[in-house]
């Protein structure tokens, strides 16, 4: 009501340019984000498909919006085209919500053949890239993950993971942004981000921006890292190691808390029934040598058990 601080306009800027869209737009978190975007988008007639190991901010998102909502298979790209071929033409709108870097596992999604099916059914495409942003794709995130900018119509992502802050943007098409900006209840009903949040996030850009080997380190640490325990290559920042068991799970951590390591146990229903994880997550920041007892200290106390 009472108008909105310059920052608010220099940061949505800076966000549309490095994921090359025309239009920002701030909300207060990630989970202000999804369950805002979404039902503003599509509503009762309308079909979400959703990749089944989504964050749970999309899931809330695509039930608070009434549409009908089914999962996919995780980045099964045959699945989604079965999908659409049998449902599209019942719906008005179908959106295919992902996530770009999945959270608890680490991969990426095939954006390039989502993109392709969205467009042959006439579906919009949004990825959530709280875990892409200034760690993959030269910083840009996982749009832009494989060289060149792939065309997903709704990009979102977190200032609270590689930006260090909080807060939470979509990028899109300016007709597309201007609709959120005044129909998302969740952007206007809610607190806006201290100023001060925001002018942080300005700065942190300019850092992803401006440092293209430090943004780099954090998936090559963890690339390192599943060479040595011969894992699967690491496609971001963030390994699991499965165990399966949760009280076996929770005891590994506990063993590397020991040995210094914060290392998260991830159990059911956060993740599927016996998958169990550690979850490792790497910073460029993060010594190599200490990479290297992390790796030996899981294979010998963990692994071997």
């Amino acid at each position: 009501m009472t108008g909105n601080h310059p920052l608010f306009a220099q940061l949505e800027a800076r966000l549309a340019a490095l994921k090359g869209t025309e239009a920002a737009c701030v909300f207060g978190s990630g989970y202000l984000a999804n369950t805002g975007i979404i039902p503003t988008l599509v509503g009762r007639n309308d079909l979400v498909l959703v990749d089944a190991l989504v964050h749970a901010c999309i899931w809330d998102g695509a039930r608070l919006s009434g549409a009908t909502v089914v999962d996919f298979r995780h980045n099964d790209m045959a699945h989604v085209e079965q999908l659409l071929t049998d449902m599209r033409a019942k719906h008005r709108h179908v959106l295919i919500a992902t996530d770009g870097v999945f959270s608890m596992d680490g991969d990426l999604a095939p954006l390039g053949e989502l993109a392709t099916l969205a467009a042959r059914f006439d579906a919009w495409l949004m990825s959530d890239d709280a875990h892409g942003l200034g760690v993959v794709g030269g910083g840009r995130g996982s749009t832009f993950a494989t060289g060149h900018k792939v065309e997903v119509a709704l990009q979102m992502g977190t200032l609270s993971k590689a930006v260090g802050g909080y807060g939470a943007y979509i990028c899109g098409s300016k007709p597309v942004i201007d609709f959120i900006r005044t129909r998302a209840r969740t952007l206007i009903y809610s607190t806006g981000l201290p100023p001060a949040m925001v002018a942080a996030a300005i700065a942190a850009l300019d850092v992803i921006e401006g440092d293209p080997a430090l943004v780099a380190r954090p998936v090559q640490k963890a690339q390192s890292f599943t060479r040595q325990l011969n894992l699967p290559l690491a496609e971001s920042p963030i390994v699991p190691v499965i165990i399966g068991d949760a009280v076996e799970t929770l005891e590994a951590s506990r063993v590397l808390a020991e040995e210094g390591f914060l290392v998260a146990p991830i159990r059911p229903p956060t993740v599927p029934a016996k998958t169990a994880r550690l979850r490792v997550a790497f910073t460029a920041a993060h010594p190599d040598d200490e990479i290297r007892r992390l790796a030996d200290v899981i294979q010998s106390r963990v692994l071997a058990r």
